[in-house]
């Protein structure tokens, strides 16, 4: 399996307008402000809250699926290939970790 360190810090702010071709067509579009979105009396910004949980779960269900995908692959002699799909399976966990701890955080209020 490839393994590297990833440690790694970088900030960036982005914008944009995805479709993903992946058998269930649906677009993303992250283009309200925080400034803008609702929130609830305790000041948590409900329709951001709400996109990270859909993100959080959509992101769980992509791991699954690739999972799945690098077992196909790796019985069918492409080992190297499933190594890189369980690579980034790997992180897909460790950022949905980080999600689960930015939603535990917003509905605590902190």
């Amino acid at each position: 399996m490839h393994m590297h360190d990833h440690s790694h810090g970088h900030d960036h702010i982005h914008s944009h307008d995805d479709t993903h071709g992946h058998g269930h067509g649906h677009v993303h579009s992250h283009e309200d402000s925080v400034d803008r979105a609702p929130t609830s009396a305790d000041g948590i910004p409900q329709k951001d809250l709400a996109l990270l949980k859909y993100m959080l779960e959509h992101n769980r269900e992509h791991a699954a699926e690739l999972s799945v995908m690098g077992v196909r692959l790796a019985a069918g002699g492409f080992e190297y290939a499933a190594d890189m799909i369980a690579d980034a399976v790997h992180y897909f966990e460790h950022a949905n970790d980080s999600l689960t701890i930015a939603v535990d955080l917003v509905e605590g209020g902190l």
